[in-house]
């Protein structure tokens, strides 16, 4: 990737060689591997130098994206040394290492346990042993403390496996970028799902964009805001789509809304609620039994401060879960009743399965909506997914 960037900078291989110190015949040959392995042109070659096809624009962006990482990777490095001696040539911030021994350093960073990296890889222990030796010992630096349990990264090898992890997703987006202008619009798109948009938006704008571009595929993540938001920095997700958090939970990352919601209380059809509240109000449900998310999220705490607005003590709370499907059991066997944005059970709600009771809980309304990393670079196939969740919302009857 360093030949080819140089070769495309200096638009000649004569230029090139100068640039990086290498033989003319050395470019050349990396030159060469690299269009074979992506088995694609990356130049035109013309009598007075070289001269960059539509795949090696493509390749170019990503290919300055991983090498900036890399860059970053070595003043980060160099902050946490703090003037002792290491080597900012050493192979692994110029990938020039084996591809295989490059990720098992990676996961073994990830996984902490060389047992587990070995079996996953199919080598011995050793092997793993000796990729992470190959690595300390090009920097000069120790990366990781030795325990009876696994390893522990330090400081430096933390900063230096987030950085390879960004640079090698920007080469696997070059991949697809290529692959998009040969076959047509196609790639892997990796979303991270929190539970607002999970039941509706996501699975609703999926349909539209494959239908349309069939060779695109997706893989959705679930977990916390927090363990996706780590994932997203290091680039392993395109995007994250959910109820956006505070401003402060959002440093470093691009928010796109593209609806807002308020909540609702919910319970099964045919609940007492449902005939009771539009004469007694809130004190109606003094006696309720609930089912909600824990403690500290949005809508638990905005039923909270509806509840004391009205003069009720705090809910009955028999299940705490933000899960949507043991929630929706729950309601449908008993007389449990929710709060929650009407977003997530838009289906049970226009089938008549739950119904709205008739009380309005006094909640700012929340935004809904796309979170990207700042400087990141999507691919085709991520924007066109994005462009579906959009237009679904937009297409939304609830409101």
């Amino acid at each position: 990737m360093k030949v080819f960037v140089a070769v495309a900078r200096a638009g000649s291989v004569a230029r090139a060689s100068d640039v990086i110190l290498r033989a003319q015949s050395a470019v050349t040959r990396s030159i060469q591997e690299l269009e074979a392995d992506l088995r694609v042109p990356l130049f035109e070659r013309r009598p007075h130098g070289m001269l960059l096809t539509e795949f090696g624009v493509a390749l170019l962006a990503r290919a300055e994206g991983g090498l900036n990482e890399l860059g970053l990777a070595r003043q980060e490095i160099e902050a946490l040394c703090q003037g002792a001696p290491w080597n900012p040539s050493a192979p692994i911030l110029t990938l020039s290492i084996g591809k295989q021994r490059l990720l098992v350093f990676i996961e073994l960073m990830k996984q902490r346990h060389m047992g587990t990296v070995a079996k996953r890889f199919g080598i011995s222990q050793p092997a793993v042993s000796l990729a992470l030796r190959e690595v300390e010992q090009g920097l000069g630096l120790a990366l990781v403390s030795r325990t009876p349990t696994g390893i522990v990264p330090n400081s430096v090898g933390e900063r230096l496996v987030f950085r390879l992890r960004r640079a090698l997703v920007e080469m696997a987006k070059a991949e697809e970028d290529i692959a998009s202008l040969q076959q047509g619009i196609t790639g892997h798109v990796v979303v991270g799902t929190l539970s607002l948009g999970r039941n509706w938006l996501l699975p609703q704008a999926i349909i539209t964009t494959t239908r349309v571009h069939p060779k695109i595929t997706v893989s959705t993540i679930e977990g916390t805001f927090e363990h996706l938001a780590s994932l997203l920095h290091a680039g392993e997700l395109h995007f994250i789509l959910g109820g956006l958090r505070p401003d402060e939970q959002m440093v470093g990352f691009v928010l796109r809304p593209v609806l807002t919601s308020g909540i609702v209380l919910l319970a099964r059809k045919e609940h007492p609620l449902c005939a009771s509240l539009p004469n007694e109000g809130w004190p109606g449900l003094q006696q309720a039994r609930w089912v909600l998310p824990h403690r500290g999220t949005w809508t638990r705490s905005s039923l909270e401060a509806t509840l004391t607005e009205n003069h009720l003590g705090p809910a009955e709370v028999i299940v705490e879960t933000a899960d949507y499907t043991v929630t929706r059991a729950l309601m449908s066997d008993s007389d449990l009743i929710t709060a929650a944005s009407p977003y997530l059970f838009q289906d049970d709600i226009a089938s008549g399965a739950l119904a709205v009771l008739p009380l309005a809980p006094t909640s700012q309304p929340r935004a809904i909506g796309v979170v990207m990393r700042a400087g990141g670079s999507l691919t085709v196939a991520a924007r066109m997914l994005i462009d579906a969740v959009v237009a679904i919302a937009d297409r939304s009857m609830i409101r």
